[in-house]
């Protein structure tokens, strides 16, 4: 199936159809191949992306491409997101490289600078064809950052969609990246009510599947789902390597155990059947 372009087609395909998308951090072919088989497996649209350490192993060109041919042969469609962007200048690469989704997380900045930059970059991804995700608050310690837990305001969140024209908006509903968090689901209520538009989540890996089926009610349609899929890597390789005859017994080991973390979430964010 010809890999989406343009991360809007199926952020507003889960909006009206009242379902989420996970969408996965990968960073290498054994990763991104398992989610995909998952998606498949579960008839399922299904977002991989790539955090900017991500990046910093192999470029966006060579990531969009790899994901792009993997699209190709895929039975289900697959877009690709830059999660946590920081910068004009990686934004502007992953669109020249073919990514079909861009976030500008300006969190750290005032409001109004926020306000600015996302409006910026979202002027450049809408040109080029592509979303364009912003941050409304923060998700704890991880992927790399040191910061608080800051929850988002609905008014703040109301802001980015309607001054800096963002198709979507992460919001900060109690989820933190890594652990395991419950969701301050009236703050979400209260939030999705002001804005109908989709809202992002991140941390997903340790929200209850209670509070992911919820939130799938009150606009979320996209869960960001990194820490499940390391661990379960992780687990593979540590138990496997030693023993292991060659690097393909543990590379299908590895994939199997990716493969049953990522139906799960796509199952619980209903997502199933929606491709």
């Amino acid at each position: 199936m010809p890999y989406v372009a343009d991360g809007r087609i199926l952020i507003e395909r889960a909006f009206a159809g009242q379902y989420a998308m996970p969408a996965f951090n990968v960073c290498s072919l054994e990763m991104a191949r398992a989610c995909i088989e998952a998606a498949e497996l579960e008839h399922a649209p299904i977002i991989l992306q790539t955090y900017p350490g991500d990046l910093e192993q192999a470029s966006p060109g060579v990531m969009a491409a790899m994901i792009r041919a993997l699209a190709e042969e895929a039975a289900v469609p697959v877009m690709l997101h830059l999660d946590h962007g920081d910068s004009l200048e990686l934004a502007t690469k992953c669109l020249r490289a073919g990514y079909s989704s861009l976030m500008f997380d300006g969190e750290e900045f005032s409001i109004e600078e926020n306000i600015r930059k996302t409006r910026e970059i979202a002027s450049i991804a809408h040109a080029a064809g592509v979303s364009l995700e912003a941050a409304a608050g923060s998700f704890g310690s991880g992927e790399g950052k040191e910061e608080a837990l800051h929850l988002t305001d609905p008014e703040v969140a109301a802001r980015l969609y309607e001054e800096a024209k963002a198709d979507m908006v992460a919001c900060s509903v109690g989820s933190r990246h890594g652990q395991v968090s419950q969701l301050d689901l009236d703050r979400l209520r209260a939030i999705y009510e002001l804005v109908q538009k989709p809202i992002v989540l991140h941390g997903g890996t340790g929200i209850p599947a209670e509070d992911l089926k919820q939130a799938v009610s009150l606009g979320v349609v996209k869960v960001n789902i990194g820490a499940g899929l390391l661990r379960a890597l992780l687990a593979v390789w540590q138990r496997d390597s030693a023993a292991a005859p060659t690097h393909y017994d543990v590379y299908h080991s590895a994939r199997e155990a990716l493969i049953a973390v990522a139906r799960e979430k796509i199952q619980i964010m209903g997502g199933s059947s929606k491709a």
